[in-house]
């Protein structure tokens, strides 16, 4: 079987993660139908450089478990913490543009 998450899972399931206060930003989210009513489910966040290990797992726990209440479908989950780091953004928000005038 083959397939992702439907929209309104997928809305779940950024609602979950995004609902995290230490979360800075959703770098990727994958999802993958590996059975009839099983999802896998691949996320990238990014956190503040200055967590701890102890304070990533938290966080981690917390997106997991809410994952799994809210989609649950979603039996395999992997959730990847990062540091977020604009200059490698490919998606700038359009509020970090500056545009010059021809004073």
């Amino acid at each position: 079987m083959s397939g992702s998450a439907s929209k309104h899972d997928l809305d779940l399931i950024m609602d979950a993660v995004l609902g995290c206060s230490d979360v800075e930003k959703l770098i990727s989210l994958k999802t993958f139908q590996i059975a009839d009513d099983e999802l896998l489910v691949a996320v990238k966040i990014a956190l503040p450089a200055e967590k701890t290990v102890r304070d990533v797992a938290d966080v981690i726990g917390e997106i997991d478990g809410q994952i799994r209440k809210t989609v649950p479908a979603a039996r395999a989950i992997y959730i990847q913490p990062d540091i977020y780091r604009p200059s490698l953004d490919p998606e700038p928000s359009t509020d970090v543009f500056v545009l010059k005038s021809e004073d």
